[in-house]
């Protein structure tokens, strides 16, 4: 039997790998699983396994590293990967490797891996020493790419006709090749370049190819239909359901579909979605127009106050009294600052409401010119508010919704509430250091950077800093990055290194000391806790 190494640092996926897969009836057994690439050298060194099953990142040593000091020996061990979204630009360098296939472990499936492992199967008993091509990877990509020019040369060009359309897609075994009760839906993120840069994909195709299988295993799971890429952040939804079925029935089956999708995509990808739907209707007929419609979701999208927006509920601005409201209430956050700073911010914004808010550009100029009125009103001079200006300002541009826009003003206006109490009790270079330190926590600063930046010396920054704040600089940024630190383990699926490093303490083991010293619990427990409620969670979170 050929023997088999898995490499994985969360317990629960070693131990589904080991029992889920019938490993005999590929003639293979698993010798050993172990947590990181540091073990597996030791194992591969004694037992010379015929095929590693790995993951890519991993603490201790990576799943790239330990694959390039096999591969310095030895180019015959067959070598698959079980990949992340957060692992593109890994993948990406273990390509030039010679590994035999990836594997997604969010979408991994028995039937999946068995077809992997037939390949490999099949290469161990040939022993050639050519580079294996992932065939299941290759074969969807290139079946995904054809039915993607299939669909855009009937929506935008017109060359099929209906019927033509069912047929090539009976032809390349779609589940919609006869549509019944057909609707459409565009999905968009309006963070794709952070996706990009996060991942180190600057081309896109690897996300474009990652979130396409997503998509489509989820559709195919609820049996509603097929996904294709449209462009850059932008995919097509088509959905196909019984036309027995009424289109209430459809409609909730839909909602179902699209919050399994928003889940996924903020669990894996940490990225919010907004979901444009069309009218149902009978076959490909009047596609074209469900698109268009689609497209003018998308477009006013800044307006819609849920993830998933329908066409028949459509009413632009037609929330624009309540937004205004909000705007108004969030003048509330001055209220600490006594008179008459609240009445006179809530008579500029009254003001500045009254005039044509006509679309998402307006508002945003909107937040930003109170931004500049509320700086310049309380007294606060530009280099006090520099940092802090320029993150509400990123934030109020970022913001996909009015919404968020109103919230990215709330927590501004919070700020210089704070910032103006704090200019009264302490210097302008420690105000200074404490902007500095809450723009840059998640970046490796230092003392002496940051007195450099309020220029003063270490020692006397120090002394001023502690004088002023009541703590040293160094225990004020400790308790920060914990701060930020417990949000990151409430509200994303990040293990603990890689929170680590989103604070700025690449060090794991030194973050978990320092977490445990200032909140009593681990990082591990934390989550547990705030977010299980106490019950024991799935994480392997070391």
């Amino acid at each position: 039997m050929y023997k088999v190494l898995i490499v994985e640092d969360e317990m629960l996926v070693r131990v589904g790998l080991k029992n889920s897969i019938p490993w005999s009836q590929h003639d293979m057994k698993v010798i050993a699983d172990v947590s990181n690439g540091r073990e597996a050298l030791a194992v591969y060194e004694s037992e010379k396994p015929d095929l590693i099953v790995t993951d890519l990142k991993m603490p201790v040593m990576d799943g790239l590293e330990m694959i390039s000091e096999i591969r310095s020996k030895d180019v015959d061990t067959k070598i698959l990967i079980l990949s992340c979204m957060e692992e593109f630009e890994y993948a990406r360098k273990a390509a030039s490797l010679k590994v035999s296939g990836y594997i997604l472990k969010l979408t991994m499936t028995v039937e999946e891996m068995e077809d992997v492992l037939a390949s490999v199967a099949e290469e161990l008993r040939s022993r050639s020493l050519a580079p294996a091509t992932p065939v299941p990877f290759n074969h969807r990509l290139s079946l995904n790419m054809l039915k993607e020019k299939l669909l855009k040369d009937y929506l935008f060009y017109g060359v099929y006709s209906e019927g033509e359309l069912r047929t090539l897609l009976k032809q390349m075994d779609s589940p919609i090749d006869d549509p019944g009760r057909v609707a459409m839906a565009i999905m968009e993120t309006n963070e794709y370049s952070r996706l990009l840069k996060r991942f180190s994909d600057d081309r896109g195709e690897l996300i474009r190819f990652t979130v396409l299988n997503i998509l489509n295993e989820i559709m195919d799971n609820h049996g509603a239909g097929e996904a294709y890429h449209d462009r850059d952040h932008r995919y097509i939804l088509l959905f196909s359901f019984d036309p027995r079925n009424g289109d209430e029935d459809n409609r909730a089956k839909l909602n179902v579909v699209f919050d399994n999708i928003r889940k996924v995509m903020l669990t894996y990808f940490d990225v919010p979605v907004f979901i444009g739907v069309s009218a149902f209707g009978d076959g490909f007929r009047h596609l074209k127009k469900r698109y268009q419609d689609c497209v003018a979701l998308m477009e006013g999208r800044y307006f819609s106050e849920a993830y998933v927006q329908f066409a028949a509920e459509w009413s632009p601005l037609g929330g624009e009294r309540r937004w205004k409201q909000l705007t108004l209430k969030s003048c509330s956050a001055w209220e600490s600052l006594g008179a008459p700073y609240g009445e006179d911010l809530r008579r500029e914004t009254e003001k500045r409401l009254a005039q044509p808010l006509p679309d998402e550009a307006s508002w945003k100029r909107l937040f930003v010119g109170l931004m500049d009125w509320s700086r310049a009103y309380l007294g606060i001079p530009e280099d006090h508010a520099a940092l802090m200006e320029l993150s509400g300002s990123e934030r109020i541009q970022a913001s996909p919704a009015v919404l968020d826009s109103i919230h990215a003003w709330e927590v501004y206006l919070e700020e210089t509430a704070k910032l103006k109490d704090m200019i009264k009790s302490v210097s302008k270079e420690v105000a200074e250091a404490v902007q500095y330190i809450q723009k840059r926590y998640d970046q490796d600063i230092s003392l002496k950077e940051i007195s450099e930046y309020v220029q003063l010396s270490p020692n006397y920054l120090s002394m001023l800093f502690k004088k002023d704040m009541g703590r040293n600089l160094i225990e004020y940024m400790t308790d920060y990055r914990i701060q930020k630190a417990k949000e990151l383990l409430r509200s994303t699926s990040l293990k603990t290194y890689e929170i680590a490093e989103n604070v700025g303490v690449p060090d794991s083991a030194y973050f978990s000391r320092l977490f445990k010293k200032a909140t009593g619990v681990s990082p591990v427990e934390f989550r547990k806790t705030k977010v299980l409620g106490g019950k024991a969670g799935s994480h392997e979170d070391t």
